[in-house]
């Protein structure tokens, strides 16, 4: 446990400057294939339609329906996002609130009447807990609203899974229920969506890592992400493809082979957990529907750039 607790203080210290070097090419290069599963029936609600949009980057959209009550529905978007801390979460979640109370005024309907933004807790990720203040807080938002001579409130919800954006609308009529019901229905709905939906993605995000002895002259090379144990006889400096050893850890075999799976899982945490092209093959459970999605590189005559993440969404919710 003691040696747990160190690791978390110094990638405390070392992930933030990491977070602010620039973004690695995401769509062709970072993820060039990702295979999506998500659930056809959640509780009592249930897929009534998917959307795929023509921008890969945009993702999908599957609306649900409450068998029990049809004034109730939710959309699911997924889209990717890429390695993301929650200072930028914190940005991206704040522009999506804009955007839906932008296209909820630009109707003309009737008063938007905004209420709280606020984080809550879901089932974490695996390694999470090792980027403290850094890792990321789901969040959800709601507001009330006209549409169509009703007044509804309709959250928004969202996390991140896997390089992938899991967020949710959830609209009821506002006589329906309270701010606080509806909002913390919608927080349970996407906290259950994040535990089912299961995202696979390869490309450039995967690497695995190899053990290097550390140079016994100079500093460290640019590309560390991060360190543990500094001073220690296991001292690692983890980068993207490479873990950092004493050359009298490398020499024996049984420990080094255990600090590169400590820092594989490190380098995950920072960069993305991705797979072979190999272990993209999976089968498809009862109850399950997937999708998948190609991301190429640009063509010939362009300007060799990939897309970004922060394309407009407006209209998507």
């Amino acid at each position: 446990m003691k040696r747990c607790c160190w690791i978390v203080a110094l990638l405390v210290v070392t992930a933030p400057a990491w977070a602010e070097k620039p973004e690695p090419p995401l769509l062709g290069d970072y993820i060039t294939d990702t295979r999506a599963l998500y659930p056809l029936r959640v509780g009592d609600w249930e897929s009534i339609g998917e959307k795929r949009f023509e921008q890969p980057e945009l993702g999908v959209a599957v609306r649900y329906q409450d068998t029990r009550k049809q004034d109730r529905w939710m959309d699911l978007y997924l889209y990717p996002a890429g390695v993301m801390f929650d200072p930028v979460f914190e940005r991206a979640f704040q522009q999506s609130i804009d955007e839906i109370v932008q296209i909820a005024r630009q109707r003309n309907e009737g008063e938007v009447r905004l209420g709280e933004a606020r984080t809550f807790a879901i089932a974490p990720v695996m390694g999470e807990r090792m980027l403290g203040h850094l890792a990321l807080k789901a969040r959800s938002f709601i507001m009330e609203m006209p549409m169509r001579d009703t007044r509804y409130r309709s959250v928004l919800a969202m996390t991140v899974r896997d390089l992938y954006f899991v967020k949710i609308r959830y609209s009821v009529e506002a006589d329906e229920t309270s701010d606080e019901d509806a909002q913390r229905q919608a927080e349970m709905l996407l906290a259950g969506f994040a535990a089912d939906v299961r995202i696979l993605n390869t490309g450039a995000c995967r690497q695995v890592l190899q053990a290097r002895p550390m140079p016994t002259d100079g500093p460290r090379p640019d590309a560390i992400l991060a360190s543990t144990n500094d001073g220690q006889e296991e001292e690692m400096w983890i980068a993207d493809e490479a873990v950092y050893l004493r050359p009298s850890v490398i020499g024996r075999e049984d420990d080094a082979a255990r600090l590169r799976n400590e820092a594989q899982s490190i380098r995950d945490v920072l960069r993305g957990r991705c797979v072979s092209p190999e272990m993209m093959e999976i089968a498809v459970p009862d109850g399950m529907r997937e999708i998948r999605f190609e991301y190429r590189l640009p063509g010939e005559g362009s300007d060799g750039t990939t897309p970004r993440l922060r394309s407009p969404r407006s209209g998507l919710g």
